[in-house]
C-alpha cells in the first residue's frame, strides 16, 4: 500500500470507526489526490438487496418472509443478510463499495451481538454467497483492523480482497456502463467500444466468490442490452 492509499484508509478508519488515527503530513498535491480517491469511494454505486438469478432471488425473498413470521424471529440477522446481499450485488455490478463494507463493519460492531450467526451462515450457503460474505469480512480485516473473532462467517482470509479493493479507488464510471450493441450496415449486431470485454472482465473478477450470481448477472445484462437493440 503506497503513501496515499495508506493515508486514505487512515482517514476512513478515523471517520467511521473512531480510531483517533491521524494522516501523515503531505503536500497540497497529495491531499488533492486523496480527495479525488475519496470522491471515487463516495461515488461508487451501492448494490440492490436482490439477486439476479431468479431462483436465488426467490429463495432470498422466502428467507426474509419466513424469518419475519417465525416464532424466534431475528430481525438483526435479516438486516445483516440484506447488507451482505446488497454489497454482493454492487460488487458484481461495479466493484467493491467501500461505503458498503463500512456499513457492514458498523453493523457488526453495533448490532453483531444480536445476530444469530448459525442461521446467517445457513442462509448464505443456501444463496451460494458464503465466499462473497467471507470476501466482505476479509476486506474489513485487511483495511479496517477488524479481528477475525468479530466476523464469525470468515473462516479464512480472502486475500483477493486486497487487489479488488485497491481497484475501486481508481474506478472509471465508463466501465460501469451496460454492454452496448449496435447494428452494422450489413445487419449484424456488434458490441460497442469494448463494452462486452469490460463487462465480462468485471464478472470474472468475482466469479470465484459467487459463480452462479456472477454469470446470471452477466447474462441478464447481455439480454437486457439486446432487448434495447430490438426496440
Amino acid at each position: 500500500m503506497d503513501f496515499l492509499q495508506r493515508n486514505l484508509f487512515t482517514q476512513l478508519r478515523a471517520d467511521n470507526f473512531g480510531t483517533k488515527e491521524k494522516m501523515e503530513p503531505m503536500t497540497t498535491f497529495k491531499r488533492n489526490r486523496i480527495a479525488w480517491m475519496m470522491k471515487n469511494v463516495n461515488d461508487m454505486p451501492a448494490g440492490e438487496v436482490e439477486m439476479t438469478n431468479p431462483l436465488l432471488n426467490n429463495r432470498l425473498k422466502k428467507i426474509q418472509t419466513d424469518e419475519r413470521h417465525a416464532i424466534d424471529t431475528n430481525i438483526e440477522t435479516i438486516y445483516l443478510l440484506r447488507i451482505i446481499v446488497s454489497n454482493a450485488n454492487g460488487m458484481i455490478q461495479s466493484g467493491v463499495s467501500i461505503r458498503g463494507i463500512i456499513q457492514l463493519g458498523n453493523y457488526l460492531r453495533t448490532r453483531g451481538d444480536k445476530v444469530d450467526f448459525v442461521k446467517l451462515e445457513n442462509w448464505l450457503h443456501s444463496l451460494h454467497l458464503m465466499r462473497m460474505a467471507q470476501l466482505q469480512g476479509s476486506i474489513l480485516i485487511l483495511f479496517f483492523n477488524f479481528q477475525a473473532d468479530e466476523i464469525p462467517f470468515v473462516s479464512r482470509l480472502e486475500r483477493g480482497g486486497y487487489k479488488l479493493t485497491m481497484r475501486s479507488l481508481y474506478f472509471d464510471k465508463e466501465d460501469l456502463k451496460d454492454v452496448e450493441f449496435h447494428q452494422t450496415s450489413t445487419g449484424f449486431v456488434r458490441a460497442s467500444n469494448g463494452s462486452m470485454g469490460k463487462k465480462l472482465a468485471q464478472t470474472m473478477r468475482f466469479f470465484e466468490y459467487a459463480p452462479i450470481e456472477a454469470i446470471s448477472n452477466f447474462l441478464h445484462n447481455f439480454a437486457h442490452s439486446l432487448s434495447q437493440i430490438e426496440e
